[in-house]
């Protein structure tokens, strides 16, 4: 019977990519216990922080759980910000 002796639930990285899965790995070591997943996320529009979180809420209902994602912009300023999440 267990002690009382709660463990924290892993968070899980929504990756598929390798190489960023070692970047987090050499960022997070072993100070919070993960795992990775690859998920199939809509490519959602709008604005960064939005699509961030967005995706991050549909990757936990999936999961039933934390989740760590990971979306990318490039914006260049001569542009007007473009392609931005576009790319």
């Amino acid at each position: 019977m267990a002690s009382g002796l709660v463990l924290p639930r892993p968070v899980t990285f929504v990756t598929g990519n390798a190489k960023k899965l070692e970047e987090v790995r050499a960022i997070l070591g072993n100070s919070i216990p993960f795992q990775s997943l690859k998920l199939d996320l809509p490519e959602l529009q709008g604005e960064p922080e939005d699509i961030s979180k967005e995706k991050a809420r549909l990757a936990a209902i999936q999961v039933n759980g934390p989740v760590l994602v990971e979306d990318t912009c490039l914006c260049f300023n001569a542009l007007k910000g473009l392609p931005g999440p576009y790319m």
